[in-house]
């Protein structure tokens, strides 16, 4: 990821680091909201900086997923910049590595029932996820809760990127305040057969709709509801 590093280092020269990556997710999820009359952000004239972002961390995705069933190349990235910052101690945030969510989802992924879902409480990039839908083979619809804002990001990104139909909530799983929610790939193996985000409420975030209830238009991406349709839930 030299070219993505080197973007990155250009841009952190004037502007905040943490500015810059979460302004990167912000773009990576906006351009690929389901209904694009949501994509409504302004990203300062720096669209050509973070569209080569993207693309690098696409093109090394693909390099990496020839020999791993799984990367998390954000997290690893994101790990690295809050680490250098001392923010991960400031707000007790470390994530955990990927041989230790693959033994935790070994040990506790064994038969998997139509209709179930995994979840996790403190997703972080949701790493933990991504090896259970792997482990899964992608039966399983994958839902992730965390109070970190940027992480959620990471993983609603993780998930667009590797196929997991889920939602993401950035939600304290404590109190259960919540604060916005993302449906990931919800009709990817259902009629759309484009990786895509849709913006949620708490309530849908839980919800999973049948895809025949909808026709796609194609250049807009958004879906249009028929009549008479039913949406059922995973809960």
């Amino acid at each position: 990821m030299n070219k993505f590093n080197k973007i990155f280092e250009d841009m952190a020269k004037i502007q905040d680091r943490s500015i810059i990556w979460n302004n990167f997710l912000d773009y990576c999820i906006d351009i690929n909201l389901l209904n694009s009359k949501e994509r409504h952000l302004d990203f300062k004239g720096n669209e050509e900086n973070y569209s080569e972002m993207l693309a690098e961390w696409l093109l090394q995705l693909n390099k990496d997923l020839e020999t791993k069933p799984y990367s998390d190349m954000l997290g690893v990235f994101y790990e690295e910049l809050v680490t250098s910052h001392a923010k991960s101690k400031s707000i007790g945030q470390f994530f955990t590595p990927q041989d230790v969510t693959d033994l935790m989802v070994d040990l506790v992924v064994d038969e998997i029932k139509q209709n179930t879902f995994a979840y996790d409480c403190a997703c972080g990039s949701a790493r933990m996820l991504l090896s259970a839908h792997v482990k899964s083979n992608g039966e399983l619809f994958c839902i992730g809760q965390d109070l970190d804002e940027t992480s959620c990001k990471m993983a609603v990104l993780n998930f667009w990127s590797h196929g997991v139909r889920g939602s993401i909530l950035h939600q304290n799983s404590i109190s259960l305040e919540f604060y916005q929610a993302w449906r990931v790939n919800n009709y990817l193996y259902h009629g759309l057969p484009i990786p895509h985000i849709e913006l949620v409420t708490e309530r849908d975030a839980y919800n999973f709709v049948d895809a025949s209830a909808y026709n796609f238009n194609a250049v807009e991406l958004n879906p249009v509801k028929k009549t008479g349709t039913v949406q059922s839930t995973l809960m």
